[in-house]
């Protein structure tokens, strides 16, 4: 498959097909994940890959997902926002923590930080968090190739989700990320139109 046609096909899926993913599917895209550019070039990085409902019920207290407001106070929250984003907020809140359940595999993405993100003084501070976007990416698109597909969450209750999963405390979460194969029913939102060449500036804006 082309490069292209790989990056055209990934897409944000929140609902699972009942269906396994196979373990050299995620090897794959977890090797392809450590081909990422890295900022100190030691790719300081780690997968856990929570299987069992025990695991994936820990997340959802940690997160406090069975909270969630009503129909209306997310029509409330995000009325004045542009409809393409609103409606991607009003599909995914509710569905976070089915989503988490749901999904065959939950993949929580670790890195090591050059400094806790929340203590980032100078913009290279972040460069860590750069990086480990850019291994996410390489991830996502690799499940993509085989048509896995998966939602990139961010946790907010990180330290009761580290005591949890007995992550060391020298290291961050990036991001928790529910994949599996899209089901028959899954809802794909439109992405916003870009005009490309009004965002491309040559040596001035």
């Amino acid at each position: 498959m082309e490069l292209k046609d790989v990056i055209e096909k990934r897409r944000t899926v929140r609902d699972f097909q009942d269906r396994e993913v196979p373990d050299t599917i995620i090897d794959y895209a977890i090797e392809n994940a450590f081909k990422a550019p890295s900022y100190n070039h030691l790719r300081e990085w780690d997968f856990i890959i929570l299987k069992h409902l025990e695991s994936k019920l820990a997340l959802i207290n940690a997160e406090n997902l069975d909270v969630k407001g009503s129909n209306d106070e997310l029509e409330n929250t995000f009325q004045n926002e542009e409809i393409i984003m609103k409606e991607m907020y009003l599909d995914a809140i509710p569905k976070q923590k089915k989503m988490i359940l749901s999904a065959p595999l939950v993949i929580v993405v670790v890195f090591k930080p050059k400094t806790k993100v929340i203590d980032a003084k100078k913009i290279y501070d972040l460069n860590c968090l750069a990086s480990v976007w850019a291994c996410i990416e390489n991830f996502l698109l690799s499940l993509a190739e085989h048509d896995v597909f998966g939602v990139t969450y961010i946790p907010q209750n990180v330290e009761t989700i580290k005591e949890r999963l007995r992550i060391p405390d020298n290291l961050e979460i990036a991001t928790i990320i529910p994949i599996g194969y899209k089901d028959h029913s899954a809802k794909v939102l439109k992405q916003k139109t870009i005009n490309i060449s009004g965002r491309i500036h040559i040596d001035n804006w």
